[in-house]
């Protein structure tokens, strides 16, 4: 987060942090305070980082100078941080029915591939259109039969917020609503909190903040280390 000379401002790398907290109470919820009164809060809490993640996703594609070293990154993660997600949403080693939300992402970003390569045809219009839409439901079904976390919601959210995004305030905060609008209708009623995700995405203009290597490492590598020590406390 950032305090500009005229504007409060958030920058991509302040949802980020948002994003990471948000996500650590709602894993924290699923491995350790299951038992507790108030896990549905901690629950409630942490839908709000998927959609930014999902936001993120779409302005790094739309940014990223090489997609396949975007994807192979994110292939890496999700490989290294299913073992940590099985333990920590079922307490076992090797559990196919519930994926890692990076399996999400990735499957993402190749829809938003497919339809860059959709655009840049001569087709006419309405062609376009088909094709756009059978490469979502294409992805929603893949979403679906292998069981990724947020399933054919999470491909659909993703959809979305990449045609309707925008350069401008308004552009940003109509994409990232119907993003969130989508997963609500979708997947779960308690998504309507990361409605509340509306208010920092209001102060966030598309400036990635500070690029630093650190951070890079730290945004990456916190998801399969964050999962393989709550896997860990949950076992003990």
């Amino acid at each position: 987060m950032e305090l500009g000379k005229s504007e409060f401002e958030i920058t991509g790398n302040g949802l980020k942090f948002i994003a990471v907290i948000t996500m650590l109470i709602d894993h924290m919820a699923i491995a350790l305070f299951y038992w507790w009164d108030y896990y549905n809060v901690l629950r409630a809490i942490g839908r709000m980082a998927f959609p930014i993640y999902c936001y993120l996703l779409v302005e790094g594609f739309l940014h990223t100078k090489n997609v396949k070293k975007y994807a192979l990154r994110l292939l890496g993660i999700a490989v290294i941080s299913e073992i940590p997600f099985d333990y920590v949403v079922a307490a076992m080693p090797y559990y196919p029915e519930h994926n890692n939300v990076l399996w999400e992402l990735l499957l993402g970003l190749i829809v938003l591939y497919c339809f860059k390569r959709v655009d840049e045809q001569n087709l006419s219009p309405n062609v376009k259109y088909l094709c756009r839409i059978l490469v979502m439901f294409a992805g929603m079904a893949l979403a679906y039969f292998t069981r990724l976390d947020y399933s054919a919601a999470g491909i659909c959210c993703i959809s979305a917020m990449y045609y309707l995004n925008g350069n401008d305030r308004r552009g940003r905060l109509l994409s990232f609503g119907m993003g969130v609008m989508i997963l609500y209708l979708m997947s779960s009623t308690l998504e309507a909190w990361a409605f509340f995700m509306l208010i920092p995405m209001y102060f966030y203009k598309g400036k990635r903040g500070t690029n630093n290597i650190y951070l890079r490492v730290f945004f990456y590598f916190f998801y399969p280390v964050h999962l393989l020590i709550l896997g860990i406390l949950a076992y003990l």
